[in-house]
């Protein structure tokens, strides 16, 4: 049977941390605070704290660029920092999304449909199953961000913020930015299954690859 392990190992210590470290933990301690700026207005037409909950959420994106940023531009790259910086992405959309399909806690009218949720959830849900099978056939698995995945990241977080920008109804271009939340859906949708195609064949590339190591007379054991 082929070794599976995960090493995290830091040869520079976890702490103090870095500042793109210390930007993504930040970004881990903000969600509550957007999610209880979300919930507390549930039930409510007037949503009183929207503003909180969209300043949060702007200062979570930022800093999610600017700790990628810094940490090419001060080579503070880590392994733990590759490893919590998509979980803090994958909460933030994950929770969201959730929050956001039910009528009420969304703006009236702009839940978000449980095929989009299923889209966003299948996605992921997919690459980890599928991570999960090539690491138990190969012994190891290696999951790059791809363009499409990374399109479909960020259209998911501009269909969040889309939903909680969402004007007053008898605002002249409530209308108009209804519809615009409604594209959002459909291109959430198709993008999350073509980046789910694109990480599934990814993943097959290296399948065969490894199976083509093993196989070289150079690789056997002797």
């Amino acid at each position: 049977m082929p070794e599976r392990q995960l090493h995290l190992f830091e040869k520079t210590g976890l702490w103090p941390p870095t500042w793109p470290m210390g930007l993504t933990m930040l970004r881990l301690l903000l969600l509550p605070a957007f999610l209880w700026a979300i919930l507390i207005d549930a039930n409510h037409d007037q949503k009183s704290h929207r503003w909180v909950a969209i300043t949060v959420y702007i200062l979570m994106a930022v800093t999610d660029k600017l700790d990628g940023y810094l940490a090419r531009k001060l080579n503070q790259t880590t392994k733990a920092g590759a490893l919590l910086d998509p979980v803090a992405d994958k909460l933030l959309i994950a929770c969201s999304v959730m929050l956001l399909s039910f009528d009420w806690i969304a703006p009236r009218g702009l839940a978000i449909p449980m095929w989009v949720v299923g889209a966003v959830y299948g996605k992921d849900l997919a690459i980890a199953t599928g991570a999960i099978i090539l690491l138990s056939l190969v012994g190891s698995v290696n999951i790059r961000p791809r363009p499409l995945g990374k399109i479909s990241t960020v259209l998911q977080l501009s269909m969040v913020l889309a939903v909680l920008l969402t004007p007053d109804p008898a605002a002249s271009w409530a209308a108009g930015w209804t519809a615009f939340v409604q594209v959002l859906w459909w291109l959430v949708v198709v993008v999350a299954v073509l980046a789910c195609v694109d990480y599934v064949l990814a993943g097959c590339r290296q399948f065969a690859q490894e199976r083509a190591k093993l196989k070289r007379p150079d690789a056997a054991v002797p």
